[in-house]
């Protein structure tokens, strides 16, 4: 009986180690398919490592990335750069920051809206950002109530950027308002053109932040007018 009984034990031991064998050597096999469905995609390179513009007019090969209504022309308008919002009234200069450091920024601030140097002009893939007071002292400069009615746009509105003699014309998708943190921090990379405006809210604070959203919803050429 004992005999019987160890030779039944030594049999189910060499059983369950060829099956754990068995499995060792498969397990991979079977569980590889699942942990590529299963992968998170990798992230889209930073702003500032992209080589090509997701829109660029100046060349042809922009007919296979259309996404938008054929390029028409917008009727005679002032030169330059400007951040146009016509549900609140806004036409302001659109200035490029010379770094993203704040003191820049804000310096910039006197001269109309700031561009943000974050690798994405208007138009391109990502997220174009700009900013501009929403209230503030005489010394701030003719533009700081730029935003002032920023709390009255609504989803659907159109932002229209006149960016180097083209117009970028996006949607407002989202508005929402945050406290910035010391570690708070500018998102890039967005797998379409989208566009955040902020300003410091409620008005005459700087406790929050108000963040509209829109996603590029047109491109025309423009005409400047005549000198």
């Amino acid at each position: 009986m004992i005999k019987v009984f160890a030779a039944s034990f030594i049999a189910g031991v060499l059983l369950l180690g060829g099956l754990v064998a068995l499995g060792a050597l498969f397990w991979p096999a079977l569980l590889g398919p699942l942990s590529e469905i299963a992968a998170p995609q990798p992230q889209l390179p930073l702003a500032a490592d992209r080589t090509e513009a997701y829109f660029d007019i100046d060349r042809e090969r922009v007919r296979a990335k259309q996404l938008y209504p054929a390029l028409t022309e917008v009727g005679s308008t002032v030169s330059g750069d400007w951040i146009r919002i016509p549900a609140i009234g806004v036409e302001v200069p659109l200035v490029l920051s010379s770094t993203m450091q704040d003191a820049d920024v804000i310096a910039t601030l006197a001269s109309g809206a700031a561009l943000y140097p974050n690798g994405v002009h208007p138009g391109g893939l990502g997220k174009t950002f700009i900013s501009a007071h929403s209230t503030g002292e005489p010394w701030k400069g003719r533009y700081r109530f730029a935003f002032l009615r920023i709390n009255e746009l609504a989803a659907g509105n159109l932002i229209h950027i006149d960016f180097k003699g083209t117009r970028y014309t996006y949607r407002i998708a989202d508005i929402e308002t945050i406290t910035p943190q010391p570690d708070s921090v500018l998102i890039s990379d967005r797998p379409v053109p989208t566009i955040t405006l902020m300003a410091c809210w409620p008005l005459w604070s700087t406790k929050q932040r108000m963040l509209v959203h829109g996603e590029l919803a047109n491109v025309t050429k423009l005409t400047a007018s005549p000198s």
